[in-house]
């Protein structure tokens, strides 16, 4: 029976050593879907521009695509303008259209 325990303690241990190695590929994923399907969207450039037009100019901090289960697929865009505000802005990633922007709190 000890043996057993351990046997099970062991595969326990070798599972959470995987799963936390694994954790980050997941989180690759919309990017990986991405690259497969850039075709179908448009660019990380345009949707820093896009976002950075939206608010009037500044620097573009972050572009992520993010793809969505309960709406269109989009980037999320941080842009920085001039006078430190950082704002947040959804762009639609196959139209280049605004769905939304938001003061950073």
């Amino acid at each position: 029976m000890f043996a057993r325990s351990s046997f099970s303690a062991k595969a326990l241990a070798a599972c959470l050593a995987l799963c936390a190695v694994a954790t980050p590929a997941l989180a690759d994923g919309d990017a990986l879907y991405y690259e497969q399907n850039r075709q179908n969207y448009i660019s990380h450039e345009q949707a820093a521009k896009a976002a950075q037009a939206h608010v009037g100019g500044g620097q573009v901090k972050d572009v992520e695509f993010d793809r969505s289960r309960m709406g269109p697929d989009h980037f999320d865009v941080e842009v920085v303008t001039a006078n430190g505000v950082e704002y947040d802005v959804k762009v639609d990633a196959k139209t280049g259209q605004i769905l939304r922007s938001k003061i950073d709190d």
